[in-house]
């Protein structure tokens, strides 16, 4: 008990510190164009910086709550226990809402959104907890501040397929820079290194028992869902549009049955 709160305490204060080592760097690296003459509109990056700090600010705060967060979890889980271990209970409960005559069709395409949904969610927790705890191990062996920070984030980020990748590698090299040059590209080489892991043997492995999505659709389905919903949105876009898929392919197979 004592390990967890010490860690998650490190952890606290190190979410607090992030945004401003953040800042700094790109301040410097705002300088650093300005001097090779660059022409960078410093205020309408100073206004990205301050959205990209505010969103950051977010997640950390969210991180720093260490309790609510875990009781959410536990809430989640027992509600998630209740749907794994009665799932016909729940579905004959919305069947029954459903005309007689779809009620079959709906009981086996909703069985199948079940089984689909559950390999898609066990298969990005894998990945998130790959990523997570090879950013965290390989930063910490070369010393980069706030390794297991970095580490958490890449692991949640990695939640968000097309996103999350590049926002936690932005972040990871910006830390890294903080402690100079060397860090910096040991960062960079650090992010190369476990997206090639996770893009070349991860995630193929997983994706030959999960829903075959096409990239383009999902980052269209993030683009809208992020528009309407904001970072729940993101991170709902992918499991909907495999139910969305499933949906369409059991409705389609019955159409062709029918003619």
């Amino acid at each position: 008990a004592w390990v967890v709160y010490f860690a998650g305490s490190q952890i606290a204060i190190q979410a607090a510190q992030l945004p401003a080592v953040i800042q700094v760097q790109i301040g410097k690296a705002l300088a650093w164009l300005a001097a090779h003459g660059a022409a960078v509109d410093v205020q309408s990056v100073q206004s990205l910086v301050e959205k990209l700090l505010g969103s950051i600010g977010q997640v950390t705060s969210a991180l720093g709550g260490v309790l609510g967060g875990f009781t959410t979890a536990f809430l989640i889980g027992v509600l998630g226990i209740y749907f794994a271990v009665e799932p016909d209970l729940y579905r004959r409960g919305f069947a029954w809402l459903l005309p007689a005559g779809e009620r079959e069709h709906f009981q086996h395409t909703a069985t199948v959104m079940g089984k689909t949904l559950r390999r898609l969610l066990f298969g990005r927790l894998i990945g998130m907890g790959v990523e997570g705890v090879a950013t965290w191990i390989m930063l910490g062996i070369y010393g980069v501040p706030m390794a297991a920070l970095l580490g958490l984030l890449t692991g949640l980020l990695a939640f968000l397929p097309n996103i999350g990748a590049p926002i936690s590698g932005l972040l990871m090299v910006l830390v890294g820079f903080s402690g100079g040059t060397n860090m910096g590209i040991y960062c960079i080489v650090v992010y190369f290194v476990v997206q090639t892991v996770d893009g070349n043997i991860i995630v193929p492995m997983i994706a030959k028992k999960t829903a075959d999505l096409a990239p383009a659709l999902v980052m269209g389905a993030q683009l809208i869902m992020g528009a309407l919903f904001g970072i729940l949105g993101l991170a709902l876009a992918d499991p909907l549009v495999a139910m969305i898929k499933v949906m369409l392919e059991h409705r389609s197979k019955r159409n062709e049955a029918s003619t």
